[in-house]
């Protein structure tokens, strides 16, 4: 397996982990949106099979996976600004210190990745779009 692909399965693995922290918080809540738990699982459900799609497109060097490997790293490097601003708000849930690590790690783990996989441009099939 390639650093690439170790780097984006961390980063998904962090983003999952963040996920179920923010059940435990009651994320909706801080958006603001309906269903409750029921409709913060469809929506995981939702982005998580989009998310290892593109991962799929990663891992197998589709020319869709450079694309995809950055969509991956941005939608996960936003958990931190995100956050950031609810704190900034006032909001006190994910001040634990695993919480606000995971968080972090979202951030700088999607840099990296977003380096690697411009690095790796030539690797899907041929170049990057």
């Amino acid at each position: 397996m390639r650093v690439l692909d170790r780097v984006v399965a961390l980063n998904l693995s962090l983003v999952m982990a963040h996920q179920a922290d923010a059940a435990y918080w009651k994320e909706w809540e801080m958006f603001g949106l309906p269903g409750e738990i029921q409709l913060f699982t469809l929506f995981n459900l939702a982005a998580f099979l989009l998310l290892f799609w593109l991962y799929s497109a990663v891992i197998s060097r589709q020319r869709t996976g450079f694309r995809g490997s950055f969509l991956i790293a941005g939608l996960s490097g936003i958990v931190l600004p995100i956050h950031a601003a609810f704190a900034y708000a006032g909001f006190t849930e994910f001040h634990l210190p695993v919480s606000i690590a995971v968080i972090i790690g979202t951030f700088v783990v999607s840099i990296w990745q977003a380096i690697l996989t411009w690095r790796a441009r030539m690797e899907f099939e041929g170049g990057a779009p």
